[in-house]
């Protein structure tokens, strides 16, 4: 999502909800796709690429934010003295913020506002307010790349989400016709539409914020189900784990890809923290991705090794039904509806930006809005007819809109943002990433 930061002295200050934040963001329905693909590609090779994938992934997303700061050095952003953050601030171009359209100061107001009070702030001052200025990642696209840049991040935004989306409806419908074999997807579509259609007419990404906190921890609830179950289920399995397989690879590239799905967040994530402590958002970042590739590599494993060639593509079909304690029937009602509530979550960024491209004035046209919103929930539930395999979705998605997110933008705005300082080995890591994107 390109939801903006928070201002200066506002944001994040304490390690363990810095951790939440980011841990949070990263963890989602594609692990539960992991053991399918460990099963595709064996275990060793797994191990292999989504370690390589994780520590890509990460530079990818870091080089994000020094682009950021770049274009804050070479003064191509509007730099506040008094406190403030002008957000999103684009010469001769209309901010969006949650909905709401302001107007910007034309970029030489802007420069005549530093100059006037330029004597007046202090130098301490004057650098926290380099700090906190917010960026989106669409933001960095238009000064890398022009209006061309910024319609690439937007495009590729909106498909991914939507496609998360589309996963969501799938994993609910086919875990729910697991106890209802009589009912189709088509069937539980109708039922699930409607009520997804109301949440997504929500304007603000605050009035989403308690059905995300319930999204979350009955995410983590689900994991910690399965995790338990895979441990104690694993020393009755008796098999011979596939080791490499090359054929599985670009499937198992596409998932893990996939599973880093918050790249686009990572400006947002940044920006969360306060103004003061921003500098150390690397240390913070590269921490809790360690702990989250470790955790996507154990659970793709242990869920294999569990099930062997019988894995199916969302672990969760593996659970036991109809014992004493029923594991499939708690995690699958624990993620069914963590999905549902996280639905709309990421259905705002999609939202948000079709309303600038389709709508002149969304504050005020509410109804052409509404049309909107509801008809982009419609048309997910259109994908998912045509396109109803779980892993087979999360591999197309995480194989366009996540590769170029994650690994082709990236290097692209890093290359032009910086264009005549770069070193050989930043531009060797720049083209690597373009390339392993349109390899993806």
């Amino acid at each position: 999502m390109t939801v903006g930061g928070s201002p200066s002295g506002t944001g994040s200050r304490h390690p363990v909800k810095i951790f939440a934040n980011i841990f949070i963001s990263f963890i989602g329905a594609g692990v539960l796709g992991l053991p399918f693909a460990f099963k595709e590609a064996g275990i060793l090779e797994g191990i292999l690429v989504m370690t390589l994938v994780g520590l890509i992934s990460v530079k990818a997303m870091l080089l994000i934010i020094e682009c950021k700061y770049q274009l804050i050095r070479d003064n191509r952003v509007a730099v506040p003295v008094d406190g403030t953050v002008n957000k999103d601030y684009i010469p001769d171009h209309d901010s969006v913020e949650d909905g709401l359209k302001t107007s910007s100061k034309s970029q030489e107001e802007m420069v005549n506002l530093i100059e006037e009070h330029r004597d007046t702030v202090s130098h301490k001052d004057h650098k926290e307010a380099r700090i906190s200025v917010d960026l989106s990642y669409g933001d960095v696209g238009y000064h890398a790349l022009g209006h061309v840049g910024r319609v690439f991040v937007d495009v590729a935004i909106i498909i991914s989400q939507a496609g998360f989306c589309c996963a969501y409806l799938i994993f609910i419908s086919e875990n729910l016709s697991d106890y209802f074999p009589h009912m189709k997807i088509v069937h539980w579509l109708c039922i699930l539409l409607p009520p997804l259609s109301m949440m997504t007419l929500l304007r603000h990404l605050g009035s989403l914020a308690l059905t995300s906190l319930m999204a979350q921890c009955s995410n983590l609830l689900a994991f910690a189900v399965v995790f338990w179950f895979d441990f104690e289920h694993i020393h009755n399995v008796e098999i011979h784990p596939k080791k490499m397989s090359i054929k599985g690879l670009p499937f198992f590239l596409c998932i893990a890809i996939y599973c880093y799905e918050g790249a686009g967040m990572i400006l947002s994530l940044e920006g969360s923290l306060a103004a003061d402590i921003r500098h150390k958002f690397k240390k913070f970042f590269v921490f809790t991705m360690f702990i989250v590739t470790t955790l996507y590599i154990t659970f793709g494993c242990a869920g294999y090794l569990s099930f062997g060639p019988e894995t199916n593509a969302i672990i969760t079909l593996n659970l036991p039904k109809g014992e004493s304690l029923d594991f499939a029937m708690i995690v699958k009602s624990f993620l069914c509806l963590a999905l549902f509530f996280t639905y709309p979550v990421m259905m705002f960024p999609v939202m948000k930006i079709l309303e600038v491209y389709m709508i002149s004035d969304p504050g005020k046209s509410i109804w052409r809005g509404n049309v909107l919103r509801m008809s982009m929930v419609l048309i997910t539930g259109c994908i998912v007819l045509v396109i109803p395999n779980f892993a087979n979705l999360m591999a197309l998605v995480g194989a366009t809109c996540c590769t170029m997110l994650a690994f082709t933008l990236p290097g692209l705005f890093h290359m032009s943002i910086f264009k005549g300082s770069l070193t050989v080995c930043q531009v060797v890591i720049d083209w690597t990433l373009i390339f392993l994107g349109i390899l993806g």
